[in-house]
């Protein structure tokens, strides 16, 4: 059975085996192309319409090509972590493998948060450097003012899950403790976890295991107080990102079938085959239904190994994940991308739906006709224009980051608990949005949202830091009369900085006024 490439870079059908990918292919077509008809061009945007063409044609061309601006590059071998793509890896970067790429901004500080985001290409393609994921990482980096470091994992079949899983979390420690030439105390930064497809799903599964075991005590950051829950100084996340992550290693959502790939019966087209011809559903995967979960599923297994139970695990496949992994605290806010038209659309609906139930605090874009991976198609696919849809997810992505990081950063200084050591069940604040470039679009929304990239980016709903649970048994403890003193101190510190700042804004006649 053929093998299933889970990277839009590099998937030609479903029906094709591993294949060596062609560069020229993922270049973009030529922009003069983009004045060519398409039909239906009324409901859909001119660019969208360029996008669905050129992929239909070739699913492996048009990936973003431009790096993002005010950062740069810095490649980094970590000792003990290089391994060997021989003859039986399918990745086209072969020998000695292993080295990380960061990308960081110019103005990078000790405070800048962290991003490690695990590629995609179905844990057997893809590298930091190749299928335009220097590209995305950039662009991530130069938006939200974070590092973002991307490892090169041993791809299948080197590596499995647990190894997969096990290089994912020394990458992590190690972003979170470096000092990268900027001295910083380990540990001090903002931490946060991302990915996109196959990448995506692990990615799901280290939040999952660092939310169990309550992360780590940053090195060489030392407790001085023993009897203290190391939660109250461990490394723990701040937020996660998931670009249409593979969380059912089953593969079998509805979605496969809903959203399969179809030609629209059009008496018009078929009359008159200069008028074009229009598709719908999954652009990348092309296969019958059970075809792609066939597929799917063997590549899902090499995945896993031996293990076929992992197929099902709440933790390796998330999709399964129960109230013991997702509930009780201790999940970062988290934010799903996806594509309306994408055959794992259920992979981040049911995910998402389960944790907030749980209590997470959810986001879910889901952006309508938008396919596998669409944020790494942010230039148009070769249009001479922007995919507004993707721009405005990576705009998205960049206030969440900064969103997160700032609380994190505020119940540090402040000894809080983040994330969040409890919340209430709730539901994913879901925004299912539509083209706002399409013709006739001003009629449907406000001024606001049009033409902009950057319009509805802010995170409102954002849950606050909460105090520690030793930490409020202690609060308890306090007698009335000293917390009344502690209240009477904090009013009065607040009406002396109100008075002198009083002062500075009314100048010398206002001093003359309050003296008398």
């Amino acid at each position: 059975m053929a093998r299933v490439i889970w990277s839009l870079a590099s998937l030609a059908t479903c029906a094709a085996g591993p294949a060596p990918i062609d560069a020229k292919a993922n270049a973009h077509p030529s922009p003069e192309k983009s004045i060519q008809h398409y039909p239906y061009e009324d409901l859909i945007s001119e660019t969208v319409g360029f996008c669905y063409r050129e992929l239909v044609k070739n699913s492996s061309c048009c990936l973003d090509q431009e790096y993002g601006k005010g950062v740069r590059k810095q490649v980094v071998r970590r000792p003990g972590v290089g391994w060997l793509c021989g003859k039986d890896c399918y990745d086209d970067v072969k020998g000695y493998r292993g080295d990380d790429v960061l990308w960081i901004p110019h103005k990078a500080t000790c405070d800048t948060p962290r991003l490690m985001w695990i590629h995609g290409g179905s844990w057997e393609y893809g590298s930091p450097d190749t299928l335009s994921y220097g590209q995305l990482a950039s662009k991530i980096a130069s938006l939200s003012d974070a590092i973002v470091m991307v490892p090169d994992f041993p791809l299948t079949p080197v590596g499995d899950y647990h190894v997969i899983m096990k290089a994912g979390l020394d990458a992590l420690r190690w972003l979170a403790e470096a000092e990268l030439g900027m001295r910083c105390r380990p540990g001090s930064a903002p931490l946060l976890i991302g990915g996109d497809s196959a990448g995506g799903g692990t990615a799901v599964s280290l939040t999952l295991v660092l939310k169990k075991s309550n992360g780590w005590i940053p090195q060489p950051v030392a407790i001085t107080a023993p009897t203290q829950p190391q939660m109250a100084q461990a490394q723990i996340l701040a937020g996660a990102i998931f670009f249409s992550p593979w969380t059912n290693l089953r593969c079998d959502t509805p979605d496969y079938y809903y959203n399969a790939f179809a030609k629209i019966v059009d008496k018009k087209a078929f009359r008159d085959p200069s008028s074009g011809v229009a598709y719908v559903g999954d652009l990348m995967f092309r296969g019958h239904p059970e075809e792609n979960l066939d597929e799917f599923t063997a590549n899902a297994k090499s995945y896993v190994g031996s293990d076929d139970s992992l197929l099902t695990d709440p933790v390796a496949s998330p999709f399964f994940g129960t109230e013991k992994e997702l509930g009780g605290g201790g999940i970062p806010p988290l934010l799903f991308m996806v594509g309306g038209s994408e055959s794992i659309l259920g992979d981040s609906m049911i995910v998402a739906q389960k944790a907030a139930f749980f209590g997470a605090s959810v986001h879910v874009d889901v952006h309508v006709g938008m396919w596998h991976d669409f944020p790494m198609y942010s230039e148009g696919c070769g249009a001479g224009k922007e995919l507004w849809q993707a721009s405005l997810a990576l705009n998205r992505t960049a206030n969440f980051i900064r969103g997160v990081s700032a609380r994190s950063i505020r119940a540090s200084r402040l000894g809080l608990q983040w994330p969040p050591s409890t919340s209430k069940p709730s539901t994913p604040h879901t925004r299912y949005i539509y083209d706002v470039t399409r013709p006739g679009a001003y009629r449907w929304f406000p001024k606001s949202l049009l033409g902009a990239t950057s319009g509805a980016t802010s995170f409102f709903e954002l849950p606050e830091p909460t105090p520690f649970a030793h930490l409020e048994k202690e609060m308890e403890q306090v007698p009335l009369t000293r917390l009344a003193a502690i209240g009477l101190l904090a009013a009065g510190l607040v009406a002396q900085v109100s008075y002198f700042m009083l002062r500075r804004r009314r100048g010398r006649e206002g001093y003359a006024l309050m003296e008398a």
